[in-house]
């Protein structure tokens, strides 16, 4: 299964339908940089992914830089993002 990257705090419309509907149950989804700030506010777009089965992880060292309490996800640290990506069979980041 694949390891997917999300980076940024929102895309355009097109791209953030894409991205979600490529996940499936048994994919791993790890929120890296600005993208971790989608754990606060409304999470019920990530929500919809974990009850499709999807793993939610968030960069621990990105959660300590920006201040901020997720609402939902699993932080993992850097070796832990190392071993998740070795793990997978691939990583696609958007």
């Amino acid at each position: 299964m694949p390891l997917y990257q999300i980076n940024q705090s929102c895309y355009p419309d097109a791209i953030e339908q894409d991205w979600q509907a490529s996940l499936t149950s048994g994919d791993s989804l790890i929120l890296i940089e600005a993208g971790v700030l989608r754990t606060i506010g409304s999470t019920a777009p990530l929500e919809a992914l974990t009850a499709r089965g999807v793993t939610l992880l968030i960069r621990e060292a990105d959660v300590k830089a920006y201040g901020i309490s997720p609402k939902i996800g699993q932080c993992i640290t850097d070796q832990e993002w190392l071993n998740e990506t070795v793990s997978h069979e691939k990583i696609i980041s958007w």
